[in-house]
C-alpha cells in the first residue's frame, strides 16, 4: 500500500477507521482486527509487532473487563455481582466487541501513521489546508518521534548517573528521575515545535502563490485502486444504511446473520480490509518471479 499514491492511502485508511469505529457486528469486528494485526505484522515485522499488540491486549482485555463491570443491561442473568448487580451475557458480550472495535481501530492508526509520513499529510492539504495540513502532520508524527526522544533521554541519563553517582539506590531516586526526564521530554517538544513552526514560516508555508514540488503522480494503477476502493466504500455504506450489518447488544443480542446480502458484505469488507496484505504479497511474488528470472 505504501507504493500507491497518497490519495490511495488516505482513502483507504478513512474507509477502514470510520468503519471499524461505528461497526459493532461481531463478524465485521472480527475482519477488522484480522485485517489490522495482518498488516501490522507485514509493516513492524513479528517482534515489533508483538510488542505492541502485548500492550494493546492488556488495555482490550481492561475494556472488556470494565463494561460488565459498571453497565448491567441485557435480559440474560448469568451471576449476582457482590454489589448486588447482575452480570449480563448482553454486557459481556458488549464490552468483548467494545474491546475489539479500540484494538482494532488503533491498529489501523498505527499502520496509517507508518504509512501515511508527514511529507504526504503536507502533499495532501499542504494547498488546499495548509494550517490543517502541518498540524496533522505534527500530530501524527509526535507519539514514535516522543518514544524515541525518551529512549535517548534515559539513556543518556542512565549512562551519565552510573559514571557519577552509581546505580540507583532507592525507588525515591527512582521517581525523581522519572520526573526530571519527564521534564526535559517537555522542554524538547516545545522547542521542537517552536522551530518546525519557524522553519515552515521562513519556507513561506501556506502564503498564496507558494510553489510547491512532489514527487507523487496519480497513475493508472493508482486510478484503478480508487475506483476499487470507490465500489467498495459504496456498497458497504450502503449495506450500513439498509441494516446489511446491524447488530444490537441491548436488551438482548439480535442483528444480521449469515444471509446471502449480508454474506456478501462481509465478502466485501474482508476484501478491503485484507487489501494491503493482498498487494504486499501480490509485489513479494512478483518480486520473486524477476528475481528467479535473472
Amino acid at each position: 500500500m505504501e507504493q500507491y499514491h497518497p490519495v490511495v492511502n488516505f482513502i483507504f485508511f478513512c474507509a477502514v477507521i470510520g468503519l471499524g469505529m461505528f461497526w459493532n457486528h461481531p463478524v465485521c469486528l472480527i475482519i477488522s482486527m484480522v485485517g489490522a494485526g495482518t498488516y501490522t505484522v507485514l509493516l513492524f515485522g513479528w517482534e515489533r509487532a508483538g510488542k505492541r499488540m502485548s500492550g494493546l491486549f492488556g488495555l482490550m482485555v481492561f475494556t472488556a473487563v470494565l463494561n460488565p463491570a459498571f453497565s448491567h443491561q441485557g435480559v440474560t442473568v448469568l451471576a449476582y455481582l457482590p454489589t448486588g448487580n447482575v452480570l449480563t451475557l448482553e454486557s459481556v458480550c458488549y464490552g468483548i466487541g467494545a474491546a475489539c472495535m479500540l484494538g482494532a481501530v488503533l491498529l489501523w492508526f498505527r499502520c496509517m501513521n507508518e504509512v501515511i509520513t508527514s511529507d504526504k499529510i503536507v502533499y495532501l492539504f499542504g494547498r488546499t489546508f495548509p494550517v490543517f495540513g502541518l498540524l496533522l502532520s505534527m500530530v501524527l508524527g509526535f507519539i514514535p518521534k516522543t518514544q524515541r526522544k525518551l529512549l535517548e533521554i534515559r539513556s543518556a541519563r542512565r549512562h551519565s548517573s552510573k559514571e557519577q553517582q552509581g546505580i540507583f539506590k532507592s525507588q525515591l531516586q527512582r521517581i525523581k528521575s522519572g520526573i526530571e526526564n519527564l521534564s526535559v521530554l517537555i522542554t524538547w517538544a516545545l522547542e521542537d515545535a517552536v522551530e518546525t513552526a519557524d522553519s515552515m514560516k521562513g519556507r513561506g508555508y501556506g502564503l498564496e502563490g507558494r510553489t510547491v514540488f512532489a514527487v507523487y503522480r496519480f497513475t493508472r494503477r493508482d486510478g484503478r485502486m480508487c475506483i476499487v476502493l470507490g465500489f467498495e466504500i459504496f456498497y458497504l455504506v450502503a449495506a450500513g444504511i439498509l441494516g446489511g450489518v446491524e447488530w444490537n447488544y441491548y436488551p438482548y443480542i439480535e442483528g444480521a446473520g449469515f444471509g446471502i446480502y449480508s454474506v456478501s458484505v462481509y465478502l466485501v469488507y474482508f476484501v478491503m480490509c485484507l487489501t494491503p496484505v493482498f498487494m504486499e504479497l501480490f509485489e513479494e511474488r512478483r518480486w520473486n518471479r524477476l528475481r528467479s528470472a535473472i
